[in-house]
């Protein structure tokens, strides 16, 4: 019954898409047609079989142990980088992304850090377990789970985009486990995806608005997928001040395609998405890091949640847009490392003695 019930929500959220999708640009059409494709069939494929290697994305990151940890049943993958006596814990954006779009750039953390990764729940090498629709609370519930798993009594969270919401979920749920928060590219509500784009599109020149129009055609692709693709081929790189040249490809999947299902998969729960009201209560130091060129997250937005903390620093990255751990790699790795040291203490946070291991071992 209880499935049978969400299905009807999802069926309900479709429909309105569909009429939505009805009433706009081409653009708009293109995505809704991909996203019923996606969650309809097997049209989408992924461009590696994750089972041929715990790598998803083709960045060689040497150094790094892997392990699985059970959240309700789900068994998840969790990556670990570093031997510093802090430990943080990341949570990628998306939704729907692969943590893997960290690799390598906050390698330069792991000299002062322990730095712990994972795949949420249906992200890339989480996603071959059996689930349901996912929540932001039940995602939150995953981060205490590796908590547990990893023998902390708190954690630090670092949380990009999407990922600071599930962050700031956590804190709000699980304040005494958090010791504190560093928030990327964040905003205290979650925005409707559209306007981002809208923003983008203002910036385009006539060359990149023609491209951008022309992507929507029908010629030469063959489904609206492979349509939408090109067209994110020319939204991407707005995401950067100045994009890091090997990271075009990859991004270009990992911001349209890995976010598709969790449209659906989050549309039957929308608590969580804005959490201005209650930033407040949110005790434990928190570092926002925001780039002053990032058009998908704007600089307002990181400004409003850091003044609605009651412990926090607005940190603003002069040369950055959506990911200034790219862009500013030195400088971000720097601010992170004082903001660490600052907030540190003598409490030992770890419930066992010994170092953190994973289950299994390797490099790539």
């Amino acid at each position: 019954m209880k499935h049978f019930i969400r299905i009807f929500v999802v069926s309900i959220f479709i429909f309105t898409l569909t009429s939505f999708a009805r009433a706009q640009d081409a653009a708009t059409k293109a995505e809704f047609d991909c996203l019923t494709m996606a969650t309809r069939t097997s049209s989408v494929a992924l461009p590696q079989d994750p089972a041929r290697s715990p790598a998803f994305h083709h960045v060689w990151t040497p150094g790094l142990s892997y392990g699985t940890f059970k959240s309700n049943g789900i068994e998840l993958l969790y990556e670990t980088e570093g031997n510093g006596s802090e430990v943080v814990i990341v949570v990628h954006g998306g939704a729907g992304l692969p943590h893997e779009y960290f690799h390598p750039m906050l390698s330069n953390l792991s000299r002062y850090a322990k730095i712990v990764y994972f795949d949420r729940r249906a992200d890339m090498l989480s996603a071959n377990t059996k689930h349901d629709f996912a929540t932001i609370s039940e995602m939150a519930d995953d981060i205490d789970a590796l908590r547990q798993a990893l023998g902390l009594n708190r954690v630090t969270l670092f949380g990009h985009s999407f990922g600071a919401t599930i962050a700031m979920n956590y804190a709000l749920r699980y304040p005494a486990n958090v010791k504190r928060l560093i928030l990327v590219a964040a905003g205290p509500s979650i925005e409707n995806p559209s306007e981002a784009e809208k923003r983008i599109v203002k910036t385009f020149t006539a060359t990149e608005r023609a491209n951008y129009q022309a992507n929507e055609g029908v010629q030469g692709a063959t489904n609206a997928c492979e349509r939408v693709r090109r067209r994110y081929s020319v939204l991407y790189p707005k995401y950067f001040f100045k994009q890091v040249p090997y990271e075009s490809d990859r991004g270009v999947y990992t911001v349209y395609f890995d976010a598709l299902v969790k449209k659906i998969a989050l549309s039957n729960d929308p608590s969580g998405f804005d959490v201005r009201a209650q930033l407040n209560q949110i005790k434990a130091p928190v570092l926002v890091v925001a780039g002053r060129y990032d058009l998908v997250t704007p600089l307002e937005q990181s400004s409003e949640l850091a003044e609605g903390l009651p412990t926090s620093r607005l940190v603003v990255m002069d040369h950055s847009g959506h990911f200034p751990f790219f862009e500013e790699n030195y400088l971000f790795t720097e601010w992170v490392r004082r903001f660490i040291a600052a907030t540190s203490d003598a409490t030992d946070d770890r419930k066992m003695s010994g170092p953190i291991t994973a289950s299994t071992s390797g490099s790539r």
